[in-house]
């Protein structure tokens, strides 16, 4: 199987100071144990996930307030070890193994032992190497090392969309052990006699969520390579290593942005060609114009200028899988670095506009719907003149995803917006600005292409609404993680310049042009399109 064929007896005097190792040497051992390496050391050792939780949970609890030496985790699992009933005589290899996969040679070198030759026997860096040590253990140990803040905190929504509440835990094994105890990772049972474990594993629903976090695709084969391997009994003296090949067709966290260094580097000039196109001249007269009262007696009323309306924005930057996403097999959602950037010119854009802005980032599905919902009832007034939602995130055709990966239609937002339940919105004009950032490929042909509006053709049949997408179908949306997104920066950026004299649609027209031309100077194809219901001319200002 996956276990070492190792001598457990000493090999070149390897284990001749094994002896040495007793409970009084192991009350003073974890004296020298930091926090962090202690809580590992019991995940790898303790066989039983439940002892293990409570008593980690009252060790971080208490060593908060007390000296943390006072628990003695290690002591009290040697005397267990030890039980007259039913002896463990490997605890002491077992012991030093932990040892050696938390890599605390300090202390293997204190207890004796030739850290080289024990690192040779043990081999703690290869998962698929185990002597005593539970081999999905230390599989997800090596996971646990991997995990950084963002990464758990992806992982703990994840494991909420299934239920199962981690949000007081920020420690990657404590998580693991209610998991173990949920019954949501199924380990085996170690048999005393054949120095094993029994062959009735299940780590597939943990295996899903890796797959579906991409830091974590490698981790996720792995262990299904494990617990294959322990449950097929299959027997495995020197396993190859796991292929390190690439995921095809993975959604890289660049796969959205421009990429090479002819677009990634000097992208100040790009901007500056950007924002040269923002202040192209326009004829004055032509912009006053419009203006005109008699012109504007086919707009839309301004009814409060200190108070043009409620700019509701949700922007979705950091994605996790969810149950619902696993089972509809969402390809995995690279966080979209740099959308900030675009969620703070448009917070200032629509400030200096007059609109009150309602903000959030990284809502789930239902809290998308709930947060609009919300804004609506208790944020629209009736002097209130226009209602703005803006929804920055990755989408498919006609969808848009939220940030547990799991698709909201935009014809459902356009039916509340429409409902009896937003009532206050009835009359008025509604606009909704989405920056989504991929496209589902043709589900016979793979493809890396990304575009950020629907594929179809998407009809309206209700008034007052202006809809503009980030691009057209068939064609990508570009956003540079230093600058935001060009069809945000520059539809800002026009916006500050032609409110005051224009009306949103032909605003919207400039938007499409300097975008479109920007992006053939890049030899990059994006067109932004808009659709409209609208009855009147709509001015911001």
């Amino acid at each position: 199987m996956l276990w070492s064929d190792a001598e457990t007896q000493p090999a070149d005097n390897l284990f001749k100071n094994i002896n040495s190792i007793n409970l009084d040497v192991i009350s003073e051992v974890q004296k020298d144990v930091e926090p962090y390496d202690m809580i590992s050391l019991v995940f790898l050792l303790y066989d039983t996930p439940d002892t293990a939780l409570q008593k980690l949970i009252c060790y971080e609890r208490i060593s908060r307030d007390v000296d943390i030496n006072n628990m003695n985790l290690l002591y009290d699992w040697a005397v267990y070890m030890q039980n007259p009933s039913n002896p463990r005589t490997t605890w002491k290899y077992e012991f030093l193994e932990a040892l050696t996969i938390c890599r605390l040679y300090n202390i293997i070198r204190k207890l004796g032992f030739d850290v080289s030759k024990v690192k040779k026997h043990y081999l703690p860096e290869n998962v698929y190497v185990t002597i005593y040590i539970d081999p999905i253990k230390k599989a997800l140990y090596k996971i646990c090392e991997n995990m950084t803040f963002d990464y758990l905190l992806k992982f703990k929504r994840t494991l909420n969309s299934y239920k199962i509440d981690v949000s007081e835990h920020n420690n990657c094994e404590i998580i693991f052990l209610k998991l173990m105890s949920n019954k949501f990772i199924k380990l085996g049972q170690y048999d005393n006699d054949t120095k094993k474990y029994s062959n009735n594993y299940d780590i597939e629903d943990l295996a899903k969520i890796f797959e579906n976090i991409s830091h974590f695709k490698e981790h996720a084969k792995l262990l299904r390579e494990i617990k294959d391997q322990i449950n097929c009994s299959s027997s495995l003296d020197h396993p190859e290593p796991m292929s390190t090949e690439s995921t095809k067709n993975k959604l890289s966290l660049n796969s959205y942005n421009i990429q090479g260094e002819k677009y990634t580097e000097g992208f100040d000039d790009i901007f500056q060609q950007l924002n040269q196109l923002h202040l192209e001249d326009e004829p004055i007269q032509s912009l006053k114009s419009d203006t005109n009262i008699k012109l504007r007696t086919d707009a839309y009323a301004l009814k409060n200028r200190n108070r043009i309306g409620v700019c509701c924005i949700i922007n979705q930057e950091v994605f996790h899988p969810s149950k619902d996403s696993i089972q509809s097999h969402t390809p995995d959602l690279s966080d979209r670095l740099g959308s900030t950037l675009d969620l703070i010119a448009l917070e200032k854009t629509m400030t200096a506009l007059n609109f009150d802005i309602k903000s959030k980032s990284n809502l789930n599905n239902k809290e998308v719907i709930q947060f609009i919902k919300n804004v609506i009832r208790e944020h629209v007034h009736t002097d209130d003149s226009v209602f703005m939602l803006c929804i920055m995130s990755h989408g498919v055709r006609g969808h848009v995803y939220a940030a547990d990966s799991t698709k909201i239609k935009v014809d459902n937002i356009l039916s509340l917006l429409d409902s009896d339940e937003a009532s206050k919105l009835h009359g008025m004009p509604k606009v909704l600005i989405l920056q989504a950032c991929q496209v589902e490929p043709e589900p016979e042909i793979k493809s890396s292409i990304k575009a950020d509006g629907p594929k179809s053709e998407f009809y309206l049949k209700k008034l007052h609404f202006l809809i503009y997408w980030a691009t057209a179908p068939e064609y990508e949306a570009y956003r540079i993680e230093d600058k935001g997104s060009i069809f945000i920066q520059c539809l800002c950026g026009l916006i500050k310049k032609m409110a005051e004299y224009e009306h949103l649609s032909d605003i919207f027209t400039k938007v499409t042009d300097v975008v479109t031309t920007l992006c053939t100077q890049l030899q990059r194809a994006q067109v932004p399109i808009f659709k409209s219901t609208l009855r009147k001319k709509l001015y911001l200002k």
